[in-house]
């Protein structure tokens, strides 16, 4: 039978490949593992077929095909063709399962060792069931500048109980799986990495929007194996672009809302596999919204996508495909609980009135294409995947600057009332009760007051302007990736990418506000910028900083994986190269050296071993263990100190190291499905730079605060359960119980710009070793790290469901200052000796880390479908935060207050003038879908 499997409408698969890779070569990376593994059973009965689209008649890739309530399963290559052999002594039930179509289940009787069913056919799911309604639930923040990110792109695909609770309930106060950042998950177009070098975080708002043609995905959760790379923390995830493979025919959809965006329009066309060997699709949206739920926060998107696939027959096709997101968004900011008190949660200071029109200082705007082709050889054991892509374009971030002249951000200490409450001179209540009227009556940036000021400069200098950091560059990556059946039992997969990005990063004029030029000059120290350019810098210049950074890297990765009846294992073993070199473009006066033309090429290898091995006892329940020990080059990001003004970076004696441990059990019965899992992950020499002002015990300055030699552990558990109470009736309990926190005292420094015009500086050298930080067994600022959620879901035989989950998050904490947990913290900065009536029990109580309050989320979705002439109608809502409930979903402490005798008189205040700032968590909001597919 396997030597003769038929044909499909003219295509017919290939003939098996010579299996002749099973010599010794191989057995050294079996060792650790096949001791446990020895005894592989046979199977009783084979059964194989072709899964097809009901429409179009063509075989359908990624199908996954199991025993009813039982954990083997198999997926269907791209010609729909399955094998799978299962246990069944009279009567079995095999269940079908794709995203996008309904699931079906299907009858098998075990009358002969081999039972071919030919074609089964699967039609298309119910549409406001389907993921591509739920992705739009979630586009609120995917990727923050401070970092503030969760994974909800990265977890969209999957049917993981606890995992779809993270991305649909969970993110609404920023939740984060196992407190990873998102750099941890992997994401790859047609297996080539799309992970930014700089950060090592995906960009999503490069394919935002495009929900239709982005369905089609392969994942590997957390340490569990991946076909296309060694794999993050997170896992990786594969979108498959190939029209071949989408659900053919058009499908329209607009949406309402009051979160992100108000209004969405979304029309895709697959053509599906066509006779001529050509398949192609394109799809299109547009998002908009004037301001979205936070006051000031315009949305302006929209994307564009085409593919084209040319089948060259004997398993080869050749596929091209491009893509453009355009995204501008008005930013918000944390804010103090002063000024919430004061202006409610959806205040936001970015913004003013121009002319009647709002205008957000802190817009962003991403415009980066994507381009790629790529070879794909599929034979029966072996697939082969060749690829080439080419990313260019910009990303620009709006700021409001001035120049010897106040401040216009309206939530400036010294326009709140708390400025007035802590005057030296005692408490000023009078101009207290007017500065909070005042504010509550203006609290926006005064653009007429900006114009006005500029306008009084008889030069036509600029007091005030508006600028953007802008990164304009490009990336080449190409790669290759492999996968080969060897026998019924093993498969060797490996992959090898190289990537190449060539960034400018600058700031740029874009208005002046009225006024003719602006000086370019420091304010801090009064030195200038571009000692080679000109003094004045006029519209349309770059100023401040102009730099490129030059980085490459190359990755690879070869794995074994086995499996049989009762046992599976797989090891991995990875490595890379990444390389970075700074070139300046401005000659800085602070560094008249060490700042123009090319610096260091700074180049770091690591190496990583990934592991597991899981036994099956029966077909409903299965045990895992996998583990991980990685040594990892530094993103630049945390590389290079200050790459603004100068060359210096962090020198990095010991690779950042990572070391991961994970157990699960995964279940499937009759009526209860889900996964329990424990992890527990140790990072170490880490490094983290933040940038900012502050008063210290040792002088004031702006500085770069350097953490270096950090150490971290994440360990927690995690589950997703869901229990059938009838065939429309479902309930599922999710969670987490979580525990992120510092390992150790990190080595702490501060950096900062010495000129002769500084009278006072820190010290003379430009840099401080302040000496161990006291963080060793504080939380990190991760998101919530205790969660859980009880669901229930109705799903009517009439095309109608009905869902509603009830979550409670809490053990979520703020950012915490470094410098008051540093000696430095108690030096009087007049004197530089220490204080003499330090209260330690009054600072230990201050610094004393408590998390956020705890929320209570509700939220319901429901939906209903018709079908009308072969025409799918769907209607899908959602409510989120029902109850409204009034939640912090992260924030920091500042540091201004870097000194002892300041924090305490700041602090002892009711209302203290640098309390911690925080984000809001939006109220009650909904989202109304409708889709028309055919």
């Amino acid at each position: 039978m396997r030597e003769s499997r038929r044909c499909l409408y003219g295509w017919c698969p290939n003939q098996p490949l010579v299996r002749a890779l099973t010599g010794n070569g191989i057995f050294f990376l079996l060792q650790f593992f096949l001791v446990a593994i020895v005894n592989a059973q046979a199977q009783n009965i084979t059964v194989s077929g072709y899964v097809i689209d009901s429409r179009s008649k063509q075989g359908l890739l990624a199908v996954k095909v199991q025993l009813e309530a039982h954990l083997d399963q198999a997926i269907t290559d791209r010609a729909g063709f399955f094998e799978i052999s299962i246990d069944c002594n009279s009567q079995c039930v095999l269940e079908f399962q794709k995203e996008g179509y309904a699931r079906l289940r299907l009858p098998v009787f075990s009358e002969k060792k081999d039972v071919e069913l030919g074609l089964v056919i699967l039609s298309r799911e119910n549409p406001v069931e389907g993921k591509d309604v739920l992705l739009a639930l979630s586009e609120t923040e995917l990727n923050d500048e401070e970092g503030v990110s969760d994974a909800v792109g990265f977890l969209q695909g999957t049917r993981d109980i606890f995992l779809n609770r993270a991305a649909f309930d969970f993110s609404q106060s920023f939740f984060r799986v196992r407190g990873y950042d998102s750099a941890e998950g992997l994401v790859h177009f047609n297996g080539l990495p799309m992970n930014q070098l700089f950060d090592g975080r995906p960009q999503w708002n490069n394919w935002g929007g495009l929900n239709d043609v982005m369905r089609n995905q392969t994942h590997s959760l957390n340490l569990s194996p991946s076909e296309v790379s060694f794999g993050g923390l997170q896992g990786t995830v594969n979108f498959l672009t190939n029209p071949a493979d989408l659900r053919p025919g058009y499908r329209l959809s607009t949406s309402a809302s009051n979160r992100s965006y108000t209004g969405r329009f979304m029309g895709t066309y697959a053509s599906g596999k066509k006779d001529n060997g050509f398949s192609y699709s394109f799809s299109l949206s547009r998002r908009w919204a004037s301001q979205g739920y936070i006051a000031g926060t315009l949305y302006d998107a929209y994307s564009l996508f085409g593919a084209i696939t040319v089948d060259l027959g004997a398993g080869s096709q050749l596929l091209g495909h491009a893509l453009f997101a355009r995204n501008r968004r008005g930013r918000s900011a944390p804010i103090t609980e002063e000024v919430f008190e004061l202006a409610g949660r959806t205040y936001n200071p970015n913004w003013g009135l121009l002319g009647g029109q709002i205008l957000n200082t802190r817009e962003r705007i991403i415009e980066e294409p994507i381009f790629g082709i790529h070879y794909q050889l599929q034979k029966k054991a072996w697939n082969l995947t060749i690829g080439l892509a080419y990313k260019f374009g910009f990303q620009s971030s709006g700021r409001l600057g001035y120049y010897q002249a106040p401040n216009p951000d309206p939530t400036y200490y010294r326009y709140l009332p708390s400025y007035y409450l802590n005057s030296g001179f005692g408490n000023n209540f009078n101009n207290a009760y007017k500065v909070a009227d005042e504010f509550i009556s203006n609290g926006q940036i005064p653009f007429n007051s900006l114009y006005l000021a500029n306008s009084n400069d008889p030069e036509g200098k600029a007091s005030y302007l508006h600028y953007a950091d802008v990164t304009d560059g490009n990336t080449l990556t190409t790669g290759l990736n492999s996968n080969l059946k060897i026998g019924p039992l093993f498969q060797l997969d490996f992959g090898l990418h190289f990537r190449k990005t060539k960034t400018k990063y600058f700031s740029q004029l874009d208005d002046l506000l009225g006024a003719s030029y602006h000086l370019d000059i420091e304010p801090f120290s009064e030195t200038r910028n571009d000692v080679q350019g000109a003094l004045q810098k006029r519209l349309g210049d770059a100023f401040g900083y102009n730099y490129r950074l030059e980085l490459q890297a190359l990755d690879s990765f070869i794995q074994l994986q086995f499996n049989n009846r009762n046992w599976e294992a797989h090891t991995t073993l990875g490595w890379g190269y990444q390389s970075s070199q700074r070139i300046g473009e401005f000659q800085n006066a602070r560094y008249p050296d060490n700042s123009f033309g090319p610096g260091p090429v700074v180049v770091h290898t690591g190496v990583g071993l990934k592991g597991g091995i899981g036994y099956k006892p029966n077909a409903r329940i299965a045990f895992n263990i996998n583990g991980l020990l990685q040594k990892r080059p530094p993103f630049p990001k945390k590389l290079f100190i200050n790459p603004r003004d100068n060359q210096n970076y962090i020198p990095y004696n010991s690779l950042p190291t990572v070391t991961a441990l994970e157990g699960n059990v995964l279940i499937r019965f009759p009526n209860i499905i889900g996964r329990i899992s424990a992890f527990s992950t140790w990072f170490q020499n880490e490094s983290e730079i933040g940038f900012y002002y502050t008063d210290s015990g040792l002088g004031s300055d702006f500085v770069q605060e350097v953490l270096t030699n950090i150490s971290r552990v994440h360990r927690g558990l995690e589950f997703g359960l869901e229990y059938k109470a009838s065939s429309t009736v479902a309930f599922t309990l999710a969670g987490a119980y979580s525990s992120y926190r510092y390992a150790n005292n990190p080595e702490t420094a501060l950096y900062f710009d010495v000129s002769e015009n500084d009278q006072n500086p820190i010290d003379a050298s430009g840099t401080i070793d302040l000496g161990k930080a006291a963080l060793k067994g504080i939380y990190l600022s991760r998101g919530p790290q205790r969660a859980i959620s009880f669901g229930i879901n109705y799903r009517d035989p009439d095309f109608w469901f009905v869902s509603a989950t009830l979550n409670r998050l809490g053990r979520n904490y703020i950012d915490t200052s470094v410098l008051p947990r540093t000696e430095s913290f108690f030096l009087n900065p007049l004197t530089g000796e220490s204080v003499s009536d330090i209260d330690t029990d009054l600072v230990s109580g201050m610094l004393k880390q408590t998390p956020l309050p705890s929320v209570q989320l509700l939220n319901i979705i429901g939906g209903k479908s018709w079908l009308i002439k072969g025409i799918y109608l769907g209607i899908f809502i959602s409510m989120n935060n029902v109850l409204d409930a009034t939640f912090r979903t992260g924030g920091f402490e500042q540091s201004r207050n870097g000194n002892y005798s300041q924090f305490i008189k700041d602090n002892l205040s009711t209302t203290p003038s640098f309390a911690p700032k925080y984000w809001y968590g939006y109220g009650r909001t909904y989202f109304v879908n409708l889709s028309l597919s055919f």
